[in-house]
């Protein structure tokens, strides 16, 4: 039996040796591997996280003390040392274990993640929970280095060195190498600046130099600074000192036996700590390493290859146009949170590196940035998923659409994206920005249509959503010009007996509907709604009188449907209307197929719904 099967049956990672450890540490990534290969997730981080899980496990009393995951991409580890290693195969399947941490899930997951900028926070509530309730618990913050520069983190930091509470953040930083101050030296001054004698001395010295009649203040603030400028000279990390946090490292974040007395020392400070543990993406496994960012985030089956050559993709068409439109106007830049490869980009930056902006996880600022762009006479456009552009949108309604200004977003991965789950799906853009004033927002039914979309998009006035799925659209009709009409009549019903008003990808999921009811003897016109805001109120009033259907892959309650049946109601018009999207709940994480069937928004279930529809 390994060691990992034994954690499963019940043992404790406190009763290992650190040799057992380390053996657990290989049994770990071994795992992740097996089950990567055929499920897809998040590897680079996963691997690079794993003995820093293990020594996490093995410092604290889990689930009692509580373990905080920012974003959540590195918590494989964890639920395979939390009784959930006999399910693992089941990993970002329907219905099985999801990909992030869930409280639905184990009560070892103290708190959901999938966006960044949260662990902090979150945990200093925990914190403050237990103070108030008057309970003896840990709490333990794991943050990469690229969640730890968000916003809402730096926050909660801000907040966090104001109270004397057990808090420790932990941060993964896997973007650089090792300093050089990583040895002997480092580790010294860590075990005297963690020792509790250390404070209460430190403490004391402190009231003895203020006491000193006449000349204590001043005594007092000259030792404060020597030993800063001491301190400058060895140990990094004098902002989180300034913001009231104990700095403990670099350290190796591969080194279990350095983690495990690190993470010892800081829970028994009970006070604000910064453990810095340096690690390596993909530590491991050598394809990863080489090429962390490709291995980020993988389908199944890329990870005994190099990851290889993906389908024609929405993305894909985004970077190529934008490069192609960049190369004959010099006043198109881009700008990216983080996600350069997600949202296909990293071809324009490598081109055009004066007009490309990657602020890291910073939505907010993304927004703001594009704003001072367009003002001051650039054409930006801001590519992200539509998850994540949710966090900008006080800047969207304040910064660009009340100031009209010329701002693309490039709203990638909205819909349903499958795997990632709840988290990720972009399931409410449609909802919370199509009331925003000024905006215009189009959705193109396939490849080509994103293309004219966006060199359409470059010479209008005011800002421009365009809204696409994660996975390319084969086309399934003539492509027009925008300028022949916002709406398109795609398939044509002489006797029709309703309308579908399909948006995005829902449009071939319409055809091929129509196709299926034709074969029945029910008749149906298909319109591709590529222009969702303003709608075009002569095609409304033209299918005003038909029942209509609107297929969308967005929240129905503020969604594409709703937006119809308002406008019919403020011509005049009592539509006979049902709205065909997503349900007021949360969709799990699955296939994407397995969960458009899930929600009715498949063929079958899409020809059920308009056949009980129409009588």
């Amino acid at each position: 039996m390994t060691i990992l099967e034994e954690i499963q049956a019940g043992a404790k990672v406190k009763e290992y040796s650190l040799p057992q450890l380390e053996q657990l540490c290989q049994e770990i990534r071994q795992e992740i591997l097996r089950v990567v290969r055929t499920n897809g997730g998040h590897l680079s981080s996963n691997l690079g996280a794993v003995e820093l899980t293990v020594a996490l496990h093995y410092v604290y009393d889990l689930p009692a003390d509580k373990l905080l995951f920012d974003v959540g991409h590195q918590c494989y580890a964890h639920k395979l040392l939390t009784g959930r290693a006999d399910r693992f195969d089941t990993l970002r399947r329907l219905d099985g274990l999801c990909g992030f941490p869930k409280r639905e899930e184990s009560q070892y997951d103290a708190f959901g993640a999938g966006h960044s900028g949260t662990a902090v926070s979150a945990a200093l509530g925990f914190a403050r929970a237990a103070a108030i309730l008057g309970q003896k618990i840990s709490t333990v913050a794991l943050v990469g280095d690229g969640a730890f520069m968000d916003g809402p983190c730096m926050e909660a930091v801000n907040d966090l060195g104001r109270a004397e509470l057990p808090l420790v953040i932990v941060l993964n930083d896997n973007n650089m190498s090792i300093s050089p101050n990583v040895g002997a030296l480092s580790n010294y001054l860590n075990r005297l600046r963690s020792n509790k004698g250390y404070w209460r001395f430190k403490s004391r010295t402190a009231d003895f130099l203020k006491r000193i009649p006449l000349v204590g203040g001043a005594l007092h603030d000259l030792a404060y600074s020597a030993k800063n400028a001491l301190k400058a000279l060895f140990v990094k990390g004098q902002f989180f000192e300034a913001l009231g946090l104990t700095y403990l490292g670099p350290i190796d974040g591969h080194n279990l036996s350095l983690l495990i007395r690190t993470l010892t020392r800081a829970r028994g400070l009970e006070r604000p700590v910064l453990v810095h543990a340096v690690t390596q993406k993909g530590h491991g496994y050598r394809p990863a390493e080489e090429k962390p960012d490709q291995f980020h985030g993988v389908a199944p089956y890329i990870v005994e290859h190099d990851a290889g050559q993906s389908p024609v993709s929405f993305t894909s068409v985004v970077g190529d146009t934008l490069t192609d439109m960049a190369t004959e106007d010099g006043s198109i830049a881009v700008i990216t949170a983080g996600m350069r490869d997600g949202t296909g980009v990293t071809g324009f930056g490598q081109r055009f590196p004066d007009r490309f902006f990657d602020v890291g996880i910073a939505e907010s600022h993304a927004v703001t940035l594009a704003a001072g762009l367009a003002a001051g006479g650039a054409k930006p456009y801001f590519a992200v998923y539509s998850t994540f552009l949710q966090r900008g949108y006080d800047q969207i309604v304040h910064d660009v659409a009340l100031q009209n200004l010329h701002v693309v977003f490039l709203c990638s991965h909205a819909g349903l994206v499958g795997e990632d789950g709840a988290t990720h799906h972009g399931a409410f853009d449609l909802s919370y920005l199509a009331h925003v004033p000024n905006l215009c927002v189009l959705a193109p039914s396939c490849s080509e249509e994103l293309e004219m979309m966006l060199r359409w998009s470059r010479d209008q006035q005011g800002p421009v959503l365009i809204r696409y799925p994660k996975t390319g659209c084969m086309a399934m009709h003539t492509i027009v010009p925008m300028a022949k009409g916002a709406w398109q009549v795609v398939s044509i019903a002489h006797k029709a007996r309703a309308v579908i008003f399909a948006t995005g990808a829902m449009v071939s999921t319409a055809i091929i509907a129509a196709d299926t009811l034709a074969l029945e003897g029910v008749d149906v016109e298909v319109v591709n709604c590529r222009q969702i805001k303003p709608l075009p109120d002569k095609m409304l009033e033209k299918y005003a009188r038909l029942p209509i259907v609107t297929l969308e892959e967005n929240a129905v309650i503020g969604g594409f449907g709703a937006l119809v049946s308002l406008r019919l109601s403020q011509l005049g018009y009592a539509p006979r209307l049902l709205p065909l999207g997503l349900a007021d709940a949360f969709v799990p994480h699955g296939a994407r197929p397995q969960l458009l069937r899930r929600c009715g928004l498949d063929v079958e279930g899409v020809c059920a719904r308009i056949k009980e529809f129409i009588g």
